[in-house]
Parts: C-alpha cells; structure tokens; sequence
C-alpha cells in the first residue's frame, strides 16, 4: 500500500505539469492579444491546452481534494489548520467554474485571466500543503493514522 501523504505529493507533480501547460497557454493569449492579432490557428491551440488543463482540474484535482478533505483532515484534529486548505479547494471549484466559461465563450482575455488565476492559487496550496501541512501530517499521525488514510483512500 502507498503511503498517502506520497500519493498526495504524487498528485501534486502531476497537476503542476497540467498548470505548466495552463499558464502556457494563458501567457500565449495575453501575448498574442497583446500583438493585436492571434497567429493563425493558435488561438485554438490555446484553448484546447486550456480546456484539457480544465479537463483535469475538474476531475483528478477535484477528486484530490475531496480525498484530502474525506480522508486526511478529519485526522489530523480540529486544531490542525486545514480551514484555509478547505477554502482554497471552494475557492478553486469557482475558479474552474470561470475557467470553463471563458473556454466556451471563446473569450481570450477571460479564459488568460482565470487561467492565470488558477494557475497562481494552486501552485501557492500546493506549496503550502507539500511544507506545511504533509509534514505536519506525518507527525501528527505517525504510521497508524497514516494507515487509517490510506484505509479511507482506498474504501
């Protein structure tokens, strides 16, 4: 059985590559917007690496998430400071909910604008959960309740 703190970790890496491709992505529509013409076909480009970004922020990232708020918070104690990790998450669900508007509005300007959003609140929770709240996590458990997560994981 994995130890959940590293399958949380694990997912961390995987969404920052989805955002490396976000922010891509939103900095080649404020650029194109910027030259006063997007290049043929790249806004299209830009907008499907947008939408695939969305794809899996609504999915993997949000069933993250719920597995952190499910299996892990409830663990660590009432207080432990998970309520500002729990609004980042509330925050971000709102954050996608523009995202796909600007996406299926064809908008560039907005969908660089929630992009770009996204992109600067999760790396910022990610970094906070990966240095604060893992660490705090592992001690705070030890290997029994470490188990007890992975046992919430995974039923």
């Amino acid at each position: 059985m994995i130890d959940p703190i590293q399958r949380f970790e694990d997912e961390h890496r995987e969404a920052l590559e989805v955002l490396d491709a976000l922010e891509g992505a939103a900095r080649s529509l404020v650029r194109d917007a910027g030259q006063g013409a997007a290049a043929a076909g790249g806004d299209e480009v830009h907008f499907a690496a947008a939408r695939s970004a969305y794809d899996f922020l609504s999915s993997a990232v949000r069933e993250h998430n719920e597995n952190e708020e499910l299996a892990l918070f409830p663990l660590l104690g009432e207080d432990a400071p998970t309520e500002p990790f729990v609004e980042d998450h509330i925050a971000l669900r709102a954050m996608e909910r523009r995202l796909l508007g600007a996406i299926e509005e064809r908008d560039p300007a907005a969908l660089a604008a929630a992009g770009l959003a996204i992109v600067e609140t999760l790396r910022d929770h990610i970094d906070r959960e990966d240095h604060v709240l893992f660490p705090l996590a592992r001690e705070r458990l030890g290997p029994e309740g470490l188990l007890e997560v992975a046992r919430r994981l995974s039923g």
